[in-house]
């Protein structure tokens, strides 16, 4: 039996970094994203292999939805010859970031930024990735 795939977004560092390694730790593979910082993602694939895991990482900005299209056909080509499928078993959308301004200071392009990252991003990548995912079920 073929080990779990998941998909998370953000998975080079802090806490999408510890979401990949806890995975492997429970045998299941994982396809990350980051955005920049690709010697950490590189490092964190290292890391996923010498727990005898699968890891692969992708570039990926959550907050350009324009790039969502070309994503899913990287992750449609990865899946295909990583693992033989066409389909992964979890989506966590983890990337994010925060605002060292404070609220007063915040503009409305920061707003959008955070915006498009933290909601806009997760939802279109989520609707992007819907049908790859097993066990989806579409009610409408």
């Amino acid at each position: 039996m073929s080990n779990k795939i998941a998909v998370i977004t953000g998975g080079n560092r802090g806490l999408g970094k510890n979401t990949v390694l806890s995975l492997a730790r429970k045998n299941i593979d994982c396809v990350f994203t980051y955005r920049s910082h690709k010697d950490e993602a590189q490092q964190v694939v290292e890391e996923v292999a010498a727990l005898g895991a699968k890891a692969v990482a992708i570039q990926l900005d959550v907050s350009d939805i324009l790039g969502f299209a070309e994503f899913k056909q990287t992750l449609e080509s990865t899946l295909a010859t990583q693992w033989q499928t066409s389909r992964f078993d979890y989506l966590i959308n983890n990337a994010g970031h925060g605002s060292d301004s404070a609220f007063a200071d915040t503009s409305e392009a920061m707003f959008d930024n955070l915006m498009n990252v933290h909601v806009k991003g997760v939802f279109f990548l989520t609707q992007t990735l819907h049908e790859m995912i097993n066990g989806w079920r579409a009610y409408y």
